[in-house]
């Protein structure tokens, strides 16, 4: 007879390992599973964090704390339904340290062995014009001190051509300037897609736009689905596998920020640091010293791959008058141009925008690069237009940078008929995950991000 599993019910291993990260470190009876010492543990993956951090609450009455170095590894195993993640962590520091008598309690911070290891690695020197996701590679798996050497999965979008010169950058550092750079093979001209970012779930690195998650994510059909409702009360976990225990809105409706951050429209002004008097933008037509170059969010959404097929944007539910004011731009960034753009030095691509009947290829990689830095930032933060916190019964198939479906029912019913709520139903990107672990049960908490709904 198979024993029914109850939704969010995980089991647990814990092995401190010796100074080569794979081996177990063995007691007076072997190898031990340390899981009877930990009272809570919080495994944390985001699309804004390089790596995997976790948390390790301990409740220590054999004085297990005194075997420890401070910087140890540590292999967790969790295992949940048919999916199961091994994480191998190291420790960087040990906090909330409290004894009371004979027993002590105190929290072991983890994190990728990748995160340590970029704090000792210097990138210096210019890199040849290739596919950026190529240049990202090297940087994770090169060794011998010029790289991370790992062996984890990578997981790569391409890229048009990019060179660089790294000038004594950690590795992470690296990679999230070629992140800020880089448009999408295939990209052209004004709708060039850029918004590239870094990564780690339990797959592996992930070195992606926003817009291939989101496009994997609405042609997932496979995905998830998540529902606000009453918990089943019959002998079956299954159904409840997939409820909403708790709903959050960490914000809404901000749209004072939003102005004041230039979430809608604004300036983006070319800045030269070896000829500060000379900076400016080119254009088609004319040097524009001040107003360089000028973005709107609502131009920018048409280029965008959005969640919901079809779509509004957020803002389009605002009245007349908050409309009115998303074309007045008012903010200024300041983008730095480098000496070197892609593979075209930027002197050259300046002078032959001088010229009405210049060429095509060196100028548009000028323009396609301030391009970049306005889609970059409107990109990023119409993700956060829509925002939403979800606690579900643990659910190791879940990952940072993967969709899924909500369908949240309005307050009130019309009539009989149960109506979702537009704004915040539909699909989202997984902004972050937190798998929660105490005593044999896991919780996942997810925060999800929108950048359009359904109309």
């Amino acid at each position: 007879m198979s024993v029914k599993r109850q939704a969010g019910e995980t089991s647990l291993k814990v092995y401190l390992l010796e100074d080569d990260a794979k081996t177990p470190r063995k007691g007076s009876g072997g190898e031990q599973n340390l899981v009877e010492l930990v009272s809570e543990l919080k495994i944390v993956e985001s699309i804004s964090s390089p790596t995997i951090r976790a948390e390790m609450a301990m409740f220590d009455a054999t004085d297990f704390i005194n075997t420890l170095h401070g910087n140890d590894y540590w292999k967790i195993i969790l295992e949940a339904g048919d999916k199961q993640h091994q994480y191998i962590l190291q420790c960087y520091e040990i906090t909330a340290r409290l004894r009371e008598e004979k027993k002590e309690a105190y929290v072991i911070n983890l994190v990728s062995t990748e995160f340590i290891y970029n704090e000792t690695i210097n990138i210096f020197g210019a890199k040849k014009p290739i596919d950026g996701g190529v240049h990202v590679k090297n940087i994770l798996k090169d060794s011998d001190n010029k790289g991370l050497n790992t062996g984890k999965s990578v997981f790569i979008e391409k890229t048009k051509k990019f060179r660089y010169t790294a000038v004594n950058w950690r590795p992470f550092d690296a990679i999230n300037f070629i992140a800020s750079k880089v448009v999408r093979s295939g990209s052209t001209g004004d709708k060039s897609q850029g918004a590239f970012i870094f990564f780690e779930n339990a797959k592996g690195f992930h070195f992606k736009s926003i817009d291939q998650l989101i496009e994997d994510t609405v042609q997932n059909k496979q995905k998830p689905t998540y529902v606000y409702g009453q918990k089943s009360i019959e002998d079956n976990p299954l159904k409840n596998q997939f409820l909403i225990d708790k709903v959050s809105y960490p914000t809404a409706y901000n749209s004072l920020k939003s102005l004041r951050l230039g979430a809608w429209s604004g300036y983006v002004m070319g800045i030269d640091p070896t000829t500060l008097r000379e900076s400016f933008l080119p254009t088609r037509s004319k040097k524009v010293t001040a107003r360089t170059d000028t973005y709107e969010y609502t131009k920018i959404f048409k280029s965008m791959s959005i969640l919901e097929k079809g779509g509004k944007m957020p803002i389009d539910t605002a009245n007349s008058q908050m409309k009115s004011l998303l074309g007045r731009p008012k903010r200024i960034k300041y983008q730095v141009l480098p000496t070197h753009l892609y593979d075209v030095p930027k002197a050259q691509a300046v002078k032959q925008w001088a010229s009405e009947k210049a060429g095509t290829y060196q100028g548009k990689n000028l323009n396609e690069y301030m391009n970049v830095a306005s889609y970059n930032y409107v990109r990023k933060k119409s993700l956060e237009a829509i925002q939403l916190v979800i606690e579900v019964p643990g659910n190791l198939g879940l990952y940072a940078g993967e969709g899924v479906k909500v369908e949240i029912p309005r307050m009130l019913a019309k009539g009989k008929k149960v109506e979702l709520d537009k704004m915040y139903s539909g699909n989202y990107l997984i902004g972050g995950v937190v798998h929660t672990y105490k005593v044999t049960n896991t919780q996942t908490t997810l925060h999800l991000l929108k950048d359009s709904i359904k109309v």
